[in-house]
């Protein structure tokens, strides 16, 4: 029962993490509109008080930093997380009910093999298995009920919610900081005497 416990957990937690990773190419798509529409207003609008190379600057980081994060959302858009995300949580449902009535069996229930049946069919019929991630979560998340230094579990669980962020979210913050990154390193390589630096 606590492994079919672990496995309903991390199933929640694949069905959480792929809903928020959807949600992270959702806003990939966002950030691509903002970013190829206001940035190069900005530019038009302030034209006269820019310099030549400031602008060039600016259009390139719009364009590249745009065409970036639509690639990246069509290409996370294109692994249809929301599917995935509720045969998990589908999943996650129905081993959850086979929890609660191996929980209520009674000592002379000893018949388990229509509920292990059952439980492989519903592990079959999701098509996939949760990552490490979110197996790792799951055992934190019970050791956190079970434990006596429940800060310990706690921060343990921390750190792995950390990792699992940084997993879903990293492709988006380099698709993001690069191009304005490599807009600055061009800017300063013409001002070098720039006040700013």
């Amino acid at each position: 029962m606590r492994d079919w416990k672990a496995v309903k957990r991390a199933r929640f937690n694949a069905a959480k993490r792929l809903q928020r990773r959807q949600s992270a190419s959702t806003l990939a798509f966002a950030v691509a509109g903002v970013i190829g529409f206001l940035l190069p207003f900005y530019v038009l609008l302030f034209k006269d008080a820019l310099a030549l190379h400031t602008k060039n600057v600016l259009d390139f980081t719009a364009y590249v930093t745009g065409a970036l994060s639509l690639l990246v959302g069509l290409i996370e858009q294109a692994k249809d997380y929301p599917a995935k995300a509720h045969r998990f949580d589908r999943c996650a449902r129905r081993v959850n009910a086979l929890v609660r009535r191996l929980s209520f069996a009674g000592p002379h229930d000893y018949d388990l093999y229509p509920l292990i049946e059952q439980y492989e069919r519903a592990l079959e019929e999701c098509g996939e298995n949760h990552d490490d991630i979110d197996f790792a979560i799951a055992l934190a998340q019970q050791q956190l009920e079970e434990a006596f230094d429940r800060e310990g579990a706690k921060r343990e669980l921390q750190r792995l919610k950390l990792i699992e962020s940084a997993t879903i979210y990293w492709l988006y913050a380099v698709t993001w900081a690069t191009p304005a990154l490599v807009g600055v390193l061009l800017w300063w390589g013409l001002y070098p005497d720039s006040p700013v630096r």
